[in-house]
């Protein structure tokens, strides 16, 4: 059965709490969206949901993040109107733009091709449970490490592979790219900036190929309690 409004609030809530932590918001979801008995028929409409409220954390993103992201737009912006001619000016910004966008490209292939076997796993809180498990022993993997180095192609790739490896129910999408970077000589605050930062396209990303790829996932009705899940879990 869909979610009545007490139960999006507090899906929405675990969300917005889990989100910033290295716990897998999604694999939480999957957990007690099945103990609700929110999960099974319903798969299109929940993952539509969990995106929802995905979009809602990624504002807070956005809020963080937006002297940086700011400074991005602005090389991007003179990067095009110089001719796309790279200068002292824009040459940061237009190359962190190049990082996130090449990061992203694992994420978005595994998600096209592998999207129906992604989305059955959604429906299995026992695979969740033991890839929060594994979420863990990887995060162990990031004590004591961590450094000043910068990027590279190679690292910008190997961080892009985690990502995509966290689309699985249970893998935090943080903690996998973060725990990545610093085992490769990331400073903890690069880490953290460039994960968050690579999450913007990703789940942009989902939600248009869920409504280009299943426009019927939406009803009408179902706007409202969307809607209000992305603002509570933005909150």
């Amino acid at each position: 059965m869909p979610p009545g409004i007490a139960a999006i609030l507090f899906l929405a809530v675990i969300q917005g709490l889990t989100e910033f932590l290295p716990v897998s918001s999604s694999g939480h979801l999957v957990i007690v969206e099945s103990l609700l008995g929110f999960r099974g028929e319903q798969t299109a409409s929940g993952i539509i949901f969990e995106i929802a409220v995905h979009i809602g954390t990624l504002g807070a993103i956005v809020i963080v993040y937006r002297s940086k992201l700011a400074a991005i737009c602005n090389a991007l912006i003179s990067f095009v109107f110089s001719g796309f001619r790279r200068s002292g000016t824009n040459s940061n910004g237009v190359a962190y733009a190049g990082w996130i966008i090449f990061g992203s490209i694992p994420a978005a292939f595994a998600g096209v091709v592998f999207h129906d076997r992604i989305a059955g796993l959604f429906d299995s809180p026992a695979l969740t449970s033991i890839l929060l498990v594994a979420t863990g022993c990887y995060l162990l993997l990031s004590k004591s490490r961590g450094g000043d180095r910068s990027f590279s192609w190679k690292t910008v790739i190997l961080i892009g592979l985690a990502q995509a490896v966290a689309i699985l129910p249970g893998c935090s999408r943080s903690g996998w790219t973060i725990t990545t970077a610093l085992l490769f000589g990331f400073g903890f605050e690069k880490a953290a900036e460039f994960s968050f930062l690579l999450s913007i396209p990703a789940i942009l990303g989902a939600l248009v190929f869920e409504l280009f790829g299943n426009p019927t996932c939406i009803s009408g009705g179902a706007i409202p309690g969307l809607l209000i899940g992305a603002a509570t879990a933005f909150l």
